[in-house]
């Protein structure tokens, strides 16, 4: 049974995909296995402390600099 991956297409800040490879290279991971870890890890940060990620500060602060002077061309 082949497993079907979804596929999501991210715009990094300046400075963070470097900042990814570099951690993924540390821990021995590609960097697509690096950033599935630490988005598991936010979830579960956020479902453990019972808040939701929308009231988390990081999620709110992505949310406003992705909305302000950022077209999606």
């Amino acid at each position: 049974m082949r497993h079907e991956s979804e596929k999501y297409i991210v715009r990094f800040p300046e400075g963070m995909r470097d900042r990814i490879k570099v951690r993924a290279a540390m821990n021995r991971r590609s960097m697509n296995s690096e950033i599935v870890l630490l988005l598991e890890r936010a979830l579960e940060t956020n479902k453990a402390t019972g808040k939701s990620l929308e009231a988390s500060p990081v999620a709110s602060d992505a949310t406003q600099s992705f909305g302000e002077g950022q077209s999606n061309a």
